[in-house]
């Protein structure tokens, strides 16, 4: 071990205190999920000096489908990650040396990693700060922050098994967790993602365990069971072994009032309903819980009787309103439709206010589409929520031409249009709307962040048997894309906003992200299909990678002005970070790939590195 080189190792003892300045403690800079940062070396008029202070690289191939989701947490002077490669690690911060190193082979065969990174338990007074790692193949271990050593006295030789109580009905399958477990007082916080197609399977219940005992504290029911409130939801028997819904994005913690918000998956399956007549109360939800026992608090459900694959695919952000003299506690959450509901932190009602609007029904045999659905009063889309024939791409006749062609064969009835028998365009779809990654929160400025993308997906139902009942069907994707892979929507196809917090109005929005080839034929601005979010500063500069042009920038977070760029070796799809060691600011990002179907502008190389700036 080299870690007695290290003499910033003597500030971990002192970074018990959540959101210290210097560090970044959770995946989300805060347990709020804010990505905010209070330091200020950085700023609109030096950052165009940044330069790559350090880069590490971890060894694993890059790209793929989803890519490299996780963002590192920074305590002490230490940098913590997992790899792709299930190798938890630690590193100097400042420097980007290795200090020590976890093999999770040694506690599973299979050697799953952990799939958005590591959460940092700072202990009790009676425990040492501790790595809190739930791996992929469902197991909960510790490490002691300094050493990277095993804690063996908690659970089996160290190890929480999360599979059990939850996977023996179902032939001992599999339990993922879907994000990082959340971290309240001494209780590991932890949901399970369940897939989105199968009538039957595993509950996507949260749950919270003791991380001195292992023991599981409390678990609350995702689908409500007999004698619950809104067990009706699922129509007679369709809550039974019902799938999910679980959670596949970070959950946020509030602990000045000991609550935990939680966004929730769509019902299964994904794209037909007739097997779950009613709501499905908790699906397409945000639900806040008592962090110490679990009881439901309040919950939001943004798609009533979900047909369209609209999971809650942000974790919700933790925001301060400043409305009619007061400061409302809230919490913001975008979502794949294209909107950001901003609702109060203690009820969880629409501080701008809502209604529900009609939307179209579906033609499949034996289901209907809920009637209407909630909208925000404000703010305004983030995306475009539709399409009509006039916003087809115009970027080159021949795009036009093979746009509109595909266009005129298509069911496209406006907000809510689903999937059918049918071709039908759902536009923004599940491709498109909020990225995953979620909103982003200056305090100081009152602003909330979001990036959006505006694509849709052209698809249609065929029976299928995926469910394990019939009938049943599910989805056949075909892209929505010009001759060339570009979308078939009018540019852009991607922004980055600035909302107001105070009154909802959208302050600056502008195109994020360019294909070069494009820029080159004179058609600029024209954004790109993006996954992950912005980090915010106090010095006035956001950060952002996200896009598909491979390029990580400096936004002024008051105008919108780009100030900065440099290009990476992959697309980082994820969150950056930012902090300070030695009086030195420094921010980071994973460049590990990873855009899904989305055409990208460089094919990028087979890499996975963590690259680090700082000024010169």
């Amino acid at each position: 071990m080299r870690f007695s080189r290290l003499p910033l190792l003597a500030a971990l003892a002192l970074s018990c205190v959540w959101g210290q300045n210097a560090d970044w403690p959770v995946i989300g800079g805060d347990p709020g999920s804010t990505r905010y940062s209070r330091l200020t070396q950085i700023t609109p008029a030096n950052v165009a000096r940044l330069r790559r202070a350090w880069t590490y690289d971890t060894g694993d191939p890059g790209g793929g489908f989803r890519g490299t989701e996780a963002t590192p947490i920074v305590i002490g002077g230490l940098m913590y990650f997992s790899t792709p490669g299930a190798k938890v690690t630690a590193l100097n911060a400042a420097t980007g040396t290795e200090v020590w190193k976890y093999d999770l082979k040694e506690v599973t065969e299979r050697g799953r990693g952990a799939k958005y990174g590591v959460s940092y338990w700072p202990g009790d007074g009676h425990a040492s700060p501790r790595i809190v790692v739930a791996t992929t193949d469902g197991l909960l271990i510790q490490l002691d922050a300094r050493s990277g050593k095993l804690y063996k006295d908690v659970g089996k030789d160290g190890v929480i098994d999360l599979k059990v109580g939850m996977v023996e009905k179902f032939n001992n399958s599999g339990y993922t967790p879907g994000a990082t477990p959340a971290i309240y007082k001494n209780l590991a916080i932890i949901s399970p993602t369940t897939g989105e197609q199968g009538r039957y399977g595993i509950a996507g219940d949260p749950r919270a365990f003791d991380l001195q005992t292992g023991r599981e504290v409390w678990r609350f029911h995702t689908v409500p069971q007999p004698g619950e409130p809104e067990f009706s939801s699922w129509g007679p028997d369709g809550w039974q072994d019902r799938r999910g819904p679980g959670s596949w994005v970070p959950m946020t913690v509030d602990n000045e009032h000991g609550m935990v918000f939680i966004a929730l998956g769509n019902a299964t399956d994904q794209n037909y309903g007739g097997s779950r007549p009613g709501k499905n109360l908790y699906a397409t939800s945000l639900i806040a819980l008592e962090a110490a026992s679990g009881k439901l608090k309040w919950y939001y459900q943004f798609t009533h009787h979900d047909i369209y694959d609209w999971d809650v695919n942000a974790p919700p952000t933790l925001i301060e309103v400043s409305k009619d003299g007061k400061k409302i506690p809230a919490v913001a959450q975008s979502t794949k439709q294209g909107l950001l509901f901003i609702l109060d932190r203690m009820n969880g009602k629409a501080i701008f206010g809502d209604e529900e609007r009609p939307i179209p029904n579906t033609d499949a045999p034996g289901d209907s589409a809920w009637p209407t659905q909630p909208f925000p009063l404000k703010p305004t889309p983030i995306s475009r929520i539709s399409m009509t024939r006039a916003e087809v791409s115009k970027i080159s006749p021949e795009t036009e031409r093979t746009c509109t062609e595909q266009y005129d064969k298509l069911v496209q009835m406006g907000p809510y249009t689903p999937y059918g028998m049918m071709p039908s365009l759902v536009f923004p779809s599940s491709e498109g709307g909020g990225s995953w990654s979620g909103a982003s929160f200056d305090p100081g400025l009152g602003l909330i962040f979001v990036n959006t993308r505006s694509v849709g997906t052209l698809a249609r139902l065929n029976p299928s048997m995926s469910s394990g009942v019939l009938p049943s069907y599910a989805k056949r994707k075909i892209p929505f894309e010009d001759q060339n892979g570009y979308p078939c929507s009018a540019p852009p196809w991607g922004e980055l906003m600035a909302v107001s917090a105070g009154t909802g109005d959208i302050v600056w929005r502008v195109p994020l992200g360019e294909y070069k080839e494009l820029t080159a034929r004179g058609v600029s601005k024209t954004g790109t299909p993006n996954a992950g979010g912005p980090v915010i500063t106090a010095g006035g500069v956001l950060f952002i990678g996200a896009t598909a042009d491979l390029m990580f920038r400096a936004f002024d977070s008051k105008t919108g002005k780009e100030l900065w760029s440099t290009e990476l070796e992959n697309s980082a799809v994820n969150s950056p970070l930012t902090y300070e060691v030695g009086g030195k600011q420094y921010v980071s990002v994973w460049s590990g790939g990873g855009l899904g179907d989305f055409k990208t502008s460089a094919p990028g190389q087979h890499t996975n590195l963590i690259v680090t700036y700082a000024l010169p």
